[in-house]
């Protein structure tokens, strides 16, 4: 995958040492090479900003509260296990957990190493509020979207050959006579059109439905379970909150997802495989008010 960024790469590794700083707490503006770097020094801001509420920097004792958390925090690391008074027992937490991350990688993803100096030094100027370089709410975006990038390019070179084989089924589906296609590359088509009203992205409904992969192996009914199910429209999957606000009460639908409007990479489902296009046979019962 192409190495991402957030920082400019012209930019110069500058000291900024406070006079009234000890201890090794003062903030710094690191030098930032690679995805990694940036990703563990996001991941320091994000946590920091956290630890900073929690230290009360407007007290007269910001630096040693710090401090007490650095070392904490560094015994953490090493994997002692000891009762740490007052921000040393929170960073011994933080640190501990860090010590579990060296060999999983960080958030979990082997190929992004653990760089505790970056961590550090992060968590140092988020926690007194100066050399951030970015928000913690932007430090936080920022690591969930590369993670989530990480994990879908790790997830493509798995199950790749489940994306092409759906764009292929749909493509050959979007000929069919009586096959639609959405903006969104939502396919639909309707088996029975109701008279009933129209439901929106708001509302709550009551449906009965099959869903089928491709290969016209069910993964899930609410028929063969013989109790209709019942949800806000707003809280499933993008194909199902756009396609229901087509039909109206009634109306049974079969639809086509992409991979894309239905669970994605997501790895979590018993019965769906990753980038899976899906067949789902809907009739919306009702509008629940």
């Amino acid at each position: 995958m192409k190495k991402q960024n957030i920082f400019l790469a012209t930019i110069v590794t500058v000291l900024f040492a406070l006079a009234a700083c000890s201890g090794g707490v003062s903030t710094k503006v690191p030098q930032l090479k690679s995805e990694a770097d940036s990703l563990n020094y996001a991941f320091g801001l994000a946590n920091g900003n956290d630890m900073k509420m929690m230290l009360a920097q407007d007290s007269d004792s910001v630096d040693y509260k710090i401090k007490k958390f650095i070392d904490g925090l560094t015994e953490g690391l090493s994997g002692k296990v000891e009762e740490n008074p007052e921000f040393a027992e929170v960073g011994g937490q933080v640190g501990s957990w860090l010590n579990q991350q060296k060999t999983a990688g960080l958030l979990g993803d082997s190929g992004v190493s653990v760089n505790y100096s970056l961590i550090r030094q992060a968590l140092i100027n988020a926690i007194k509020g100066e050399k951030t370089q970015m928000t913690a709410e932007e430090a936080q975006e920022y690591v969930q979207k590369v993670m989530q990038l990480r994990q879908e390019e790790k997830m493509k070179e798995k199950y790749g050959a489940n994306k092409e084989a759906g764009e292929k089924f749909l493509a050959e589906n979007a000929k069919k006579d009586g096959v639609k296609s959405t903006e969104s590359g939502l396919q639909y088509e309707v088996i029975k059109e109701g008279a009933g009203a129209k439901p929106t992205a708001t509302d709550v409904v009551k449906v009965h439905y099959v869903g089928k992969l491709t290969n016209d192996t069910v993964f899930d009914s609410s028929v063969e379970r013989g109790t209709p199910a019942e949800f806000p429209l707003n809280q499933v999957i993008p194909a199902w909150t756009e396609g229901l606000q087509l039909m109206s009460v009634g109306s049974k639908y079969r639809l086509y997802v992409p991979q894309n409007l239905g669970y994605g990479a997501q790895e979590n489902h018993p019965n769906i495989p990753p980038f899976s296009t899906l067949i789902f046979d809907v009739e919306l019962l009702e509008i629940v008010k």
